[in-house]
């Protein structure tokens, strides 16, 4: 009874302090793949969100492959599953920090990581609108949840990024 109480506590510990922590959100109306195909990619509209995301203080060490994300916009919502190699809507960028090894896992407070989210390839979204909003909601392995509500510019100009 008392492992069982301990197991229950350490479970609670972790679905609270596991955080991802979002940072700045970067959406571009057509991304630098994209260019060599023009026509694959709508006009004046945001098609990839480009979400900064680090650990949240406190929280232990986070695989982001395991982690999904859930994505509402217009009225859609979307879970997208956070393993990059059985997902066409998602890629894993480090940006400082980690193990050569695994580069999927935020283990520190420095570790800095981009997920970039492809909207044109993730089933029930849509590119983004002018004005339009999208929230976005990162869900750790443990249960850890955060959630940013963000905004398009009122004018989204082609081949141009905005902070969202």
């Amino acid at each position: 009874l008392q492992a069982q109480a301990q197991q229950t506590g350490q479970e609670t510990t972790a679905e609270v302090s596991d955080v991802i922590q979002i940072g700045k959100v970067v959406g571009d109306e057509k991304p630098e793949d994209e260019y060599a195909n023009p026509s694959a990619v709508e006009n004046n509209v945001i098609t990839h969100l480009n979400a900064s995301v680090r650990l949240a203080s406190g929280s232990d060490a986070i695989n982001l492959s395991k982690a999904s994300y859930t994505l509402s916009s217009g009225g859609n919502a979307s879970v997208v599953n956070g393993d990059a190699s059985s997902n066409d809507g998602i890629a894993l960028y480090p940006v400082q920090g980690f193990e050569k090894s695994n580069v999927s896992i935020v283990s520190d407070q420095s570790d800095l990581m981009v997920v970039r989210f492809n909207l044109s390839a993730i089933q029930g979204i849509s590119p983004i609108e002018e004005s339009k909003k999208v929230v976005l909601i990162a869900n750790a392995p443990a249960g850890g949840t955060t959630y940013t509500q963000l905004q398009a510019p009122r004018r989204i100009k082609q081949y141009k990024s905005y902070i969202l």
